[in-house]
């Protein structure tokens, strides 16, 4: 059985493939703006938000996947600036 946030990981993992590591420490940040600058990721990020019925939702995946799948640790929590679909978000250290 597919995991209901699989879509999710899927969207950051192709999002990552596109950005050249090390990763900066707003990485997730990063991630965010690339959505926004982008027609399908953006397309799918809100199917991804219609399918598990909350924005937020799908807003938290994608940071944990992007820790997750960066391999970094969590910093300190920082407002967005570069990006409208989120207001706040981790910093991301490498380990």
């Amino acid at each position: 059985m597919r995991n209901k946030t699989e879509g999710v990981k899927e969207l950051v993992e192709e999002i990552l493939a596109d950005i050249t590591a090390p990763y900066s420490e707003d990485i997730i940040e990063e991630v965010f703006i690339r959505i926004g600058s982008n027609q399908r990721w953006d397309k799918r990020y809100k199917e991804l938000s219609t399918d598990l019925q909350e924005k937020w939702i799908v807003n938290n995946w994608i940071g944990k996947y992007t820790k997750i799948l960066t391999g970094y640790e969590t910093g300190k929590q920082v407002t967005a600036q570069n990006t409208k679909l989120i207001t706040s978000y981790s910093k991301l250290i490498p380990v």
